[in-house]
């Protein structure tokens, strides 16, 4: 199965870690609990930011 987001690097909105490099990660899926942290993140578009300074300044 294609990535439904290709090229997005996912990573948890909590502590910072990689998403996308946890085993099973599939970014078909909504909602991802970080196996470092065990914070749920939404992965969908409006969670896509074009930096790290966007997200944390809130721009979409």
């Amino acid at each position: 199965m294609s990535e439904r987001f290709p090229g997005i690097d996912w990573f948890c909105d909590r502590c910072g870690a990689s998403l996308d490099t946890q085993p099973g990660f599939d970014d078909h899926k909504y909602i991802w609990r970080c196996i470092e942290c065990g914070h749920k993140n939404s992965i969908s578009s409006t969670n896509i930011y074009d930096s790290h300074e966007d997200y944390w300044n809130g721009k979409e």
